[in-house]
């Protein structure tokens, strides 16, 4: 399995983790950027320049480590685009775990840890709250087309947009072209941020489903 590393600090304490492993090959620095990885490890919100050269290939699935097991710092981890989370303190086989359960995931393991506590959802959807000064006080409607939440809620299971647009019939850059048209909806940063906005809103089935 090929982990890409975010940048070389990181790349330092991770590797020193993972190194004795035969089942992974850590790609060093600005190596990853380039390499076809099945996890990238990150500890902040990626440029958004490198996300689209990411979604040009096959999209890594994202690891955040982030200083604790708080709510914000869950919170962090999603807001920068992560689909699964380790603190900071994980030992080898936690880390090495949470790497193999993200590579073979079928959605967000970060998104399910949050939905799965009340505190976590909570806390997730008042931020999101914050973020919205427009937001009307009613619960908003889906403003989403039955195409876009299809497509969201494969974005939402982890799939890359080569295999979404063969399961909805369109092309690749077609769907990306959806993807930008449904972050300025839910006026969101990034692809698992907006999974989160029309989850936390009900516009989205289980994402076990």
């Amino acid at each position: 399995m090929h982990v890409a590393i975010e940048d070389s600090d990181l790349e330092r304490s991770v590797h020193k983790l993972l190194s004795r492993n035969a089942a992974f090959t850590v790609v060093k620095g600005g190596i990853g950027y380039a390499a076809e990885s099945d996890v990238r490890i990150i500890d902040c919100r990626m440029n958004p320049e490198q996300e689209n050269i990411y979604d040009e290939q096959r999209p890594p699935r994202t690891l955040f480590i982030g200083l604790d097991d708080s709510v914000d710092s869950l919170i962090e981890a999603l807001e920068a685009g992560a689909w699964s989370y380790v603190p900071e303190s994980a030992d080898t086989s936690e880390l090495q775990d949470a790497i193999f359960e993200l590579s073979s995931a079928t959605g967000s393991p970060l998104l399910q840890k949050i939905a799965r506590s009340e505190q976590g959802a909570k806390h997730v959807t008042d931020r999101i709250s914050s973020d919205q000064v427009d937001a009307p006080s009613q619960k908003p409607s889906n403003l989403l087309s039955p195409l876009e939440s299809r497509i969201l809620g494969l974005i939402a299971r982890g799939e890359p947009s080569k295999r979404i647009g063969d399961a909805v019939g369109l092309g690749e850059q077609t769907v990306k072209n959806y993807v930008v048209k449904i972050l300025e909806k839910t006026n969101t940063h990034n692809r698992a941020h907006a999974a989160a906005v029309a989850a936390q809103r009900g516009w989205l089935g289980p994402l076990d489903e």
